[in-house]
């Protein structure tokens, strides 16, 4: 596939994080007009839109519009409203909506990774507390349970430690199907972003590590500390997906390496999440920049790593403390939203250096944010 858009073109872009801003920032530089739907009015993307298109579920008409100005769509999110992603099937959408499929559905997910034979957990499915107590035996505990469809919310997920957590799945029983995986311990948590061109070529970030230790907040590091056998099957399973799901444009895969050393796949994700900013600073590239080059028809950049990095998130309870340091750190960068919609995290924080070892200790000795130990 192979195509142009050109600048004074309108670009469409549909999503609710702060990355979306970025993106439609990018487009203003690059000469484009910008044209953004969301269905949230505190949305990230509207704020810096030349045209702007807020709907909801029973409002066809801001989705037609949106459509019809747009000379190309492109979204920075996997979380679309299904409304919208049957408006998308004959427009111009380098992504594509296959992935959106996988990304909402895990059984659609699995099925896919193990048709490609990917490594992935074992799991079952059940939808009643006799076979999610079967699914356990079965599987050995400890197990995590949760609904089918990734875009419940993140708290409808329980993990049973034995027969006498089953009760814990009840309010999950609502007649829908629920995923059940072993739930491992002592894991490490991995993320390579690609972005895949229109020209066959597919361009690779450092691999980051992430930790999530509260719901919505993830921080980020680059790391170099990972076996090379890891990283070669990283950029393997990675570049694997986006050729087999026709994609265009930046992506994320998620891996999961146990306590024992085993490398299994998680999920892919499109569009552009939020700890991706983190290569601003660490290479010579942006994945923003990259994904427009991609979905207008550029040729990709090379990705050249320059400093490690690492991303922390701002919330209410680290702004006092972080603001003490506001002289003091010249190796911090930080922003602050301003966007409601974003809340609990009000910005972020990109700390840049020689080592990700060296700046997480600098980190964990500023005292702004709480670490395990």
């Amino acid at each position: 596939m192979s195509y142009e858009i050109l600048p004074g073109k309108t670009i469409g872009i549909i999503g609710e994080g702060i990355t979306s801003r970025y993106l439609a920032q990018a487009a203003h530089n690059m000469g484009y007009q910008v044209a953004a739907y969301s269905s949230t009015a505190e949305s990230a993307v509207l704020k810096g839109a030349d045209y702007r298109f807020l709907g909801d579920k029973d409002n066809d008409d801001e989705i037609e519009s949106f459509v019809a100005l747009s000379n190309m769509i492109t979204y920075t999110s996997a979380w679309l409203p299904t409304q919208i992603t049957d408006k998308l099937a004959n427009q111009t959408v380098p992504q594509g909506t296959t992935i959106l499929d996988i990304t909402d559905d895990h059984a659609l997910a699995k099925a896919f990774y193990e048709n490609e034979s990917l490594n992935i957990l074992p799991y079952e499915t059940g939808s009643s507390l006799d076979e999610i107590a079967q699914a356990g035996a079965r599987l050995g505990y400890p197990i995590i349970v949760k609904p089918i469809f990734k875009h419940k919310h993140i708290d409808d997920q329980v993990i049973l430690r034995g027969d006498w957590d089953l009760g814990l799945v009840a309010p999950l029983i609502d007649g829908g199907t629920l995923l059940v995986e072993p739930w491992l311990e002592n894991t490490k948590s991995f993320v390579m972003t690609a972005v895949r061109g229109t020209h066959d070529d597919t361009t690779l970030y450092p691999l980051r590590q992430v930790e999530t230790p509260e719901q919505g907040l993830t921080r980020a590091w680059t790391v170099g500390d990972v076996s090379d056998e890891i990283v070669t099957e990283i950029k393997h399973v990675t570049e694997k997906l986006g050729s087999a799901l026709n994609y265009i444009g930046a992506y994320d895969v998620t891996f999961l390496v146990s306590e024992n050393g085993t490398l299994y796949l998680r999920n892919v994700i499109p569009g552009l999440s939020k700890t991706t900013v983190l290569y601003d600073v660490s290479v010579n590239i942006s994945v923003t920049m990259q994904h427009l080059r991609a979905v207008t028809g550029q040729r990709l950049a090379e990705v050249i790593f320059e400093e490690s990095a690492v991303y922390m998130p701002i919330t209410e309870k680290e702004a006092d403390k972080l603001y003490r340091h506001w002289q003091i750190q010249p190796h911090w960068q930080i922003s602050m939203y301003q966007l409601p919609g974003l809340l609990p995290q009000m910005g972020h924080v990109l700390a840049v250096g020689s080592s990700s070892e060296q700046l997480l200790n600098q980190l964990h000795v500023a005292g702004v944010w709480q670490f395990n130990d």
